[in-house]
């Protein structure tokens, strides 16, 4: 693994330095462009991945081939918490959403480690908690609120752990949203109109990160609360905290 890649992955910055050098050890890096799947559904988990930049999507199967964001995760965390609570086997996607770079570790050698290591296992633990508690805020989300809250969350929620440039394309936006492309065209161009955004090909930049928190809902403070929570003694810049 290069060198220094650890001090970009929360999770892994936050562990105890022999548990994050002994996964350190065992890890190869991955670059990840949108579109790329990290893992397929209803397949069994060969990899823990480790975001080191970008983000990835965690995608649920509807009807046909449709499917729709339950979760996402960035250098905050990592993908492969079935492994945390003793399984085996994802029922979802893990679609890179975000280009980046992201760390593999094998499933087999996450699972030995987590067995020994109290400190891992702490950190798993609490990590899955804060991910089980947002996806049912972002259940609750999606049944009430509008896709003018819901987009200016997502977008709010995607900058915190990507930067300001957010490189993804409207059809993905779509389907992490579970709407219709038409319908973030629309309320992408009234947030472009109103100064909120800007928007080019592939990229969206949060301008007036105070008027989009006031379009959005209040599960966006909530899921920065919950997702964040870790992250709060890190040594790092805190998501969602403006410098």
């Amino acid at each position: 693994m290069v060198a220094g890649t650890a001090e970009k992955n929360q999770f892994l910055n936050l562990l105890p330095p022999a548990t994050r050098a002994g996964l350190e050890a065992g890890m190869s890096v991955h670059g990840g462009g949108i579109g790329d799947v990290l893992q397929a559904d209803n397949a069994r988990i060969e990899a823990v991945w480790f975001p080191l930049s970008g983000l990835v999507s965690t995608l649920r199967r509807l009807e046909g081939d449709s499917k729709v964001e339950v979760d996402a995760a960035g250098t905050e965390g990592f993908l492969g918490i079935e492994l945390v609570l003793g399984g085996t086997q994802s029922y979802d996607t893990w679609l890179v959403q975000s280009p980046g770079r992201f760390g593999r570790l094998d499933a087999q050698a996450f699972r030995e480690v987590l067995d020994r290591d109290a400190g891992l296992r702490a950190a798993a633990h609490d990590y899955t908690r804060a991910v089980l508690s947002v996806r049912g805020q972002w259940v609750a989300c999606n049944a009430r609120h509008t896709i003018e809250q819901r987009l200016a969350k997502w977008l709010l929620v995607t900058r915190d752990r990507v930067g300001e440039d957010i490189h993804v394309t409207q059809d993905i936006i779509a389907m992490m949203l579970g709407v219709r492309r038409a319908s973030v065209v629309t309320v992408l161009g009234r947030f472009v109109e109103d100064g909120l955004v800007s928007h080019g090909y592939g990229r969206i930049s949060v301008r007036d990160d105070e008027r989009l928190q006031a379009r959005s809902c209040g599960c966006y403070s909530r899921t920065v609360d919950l997702l964040f929570k870790i992250a709060a003694t890190s040594p790092v810049a805190q998501p969602g905290k403006r410098a």
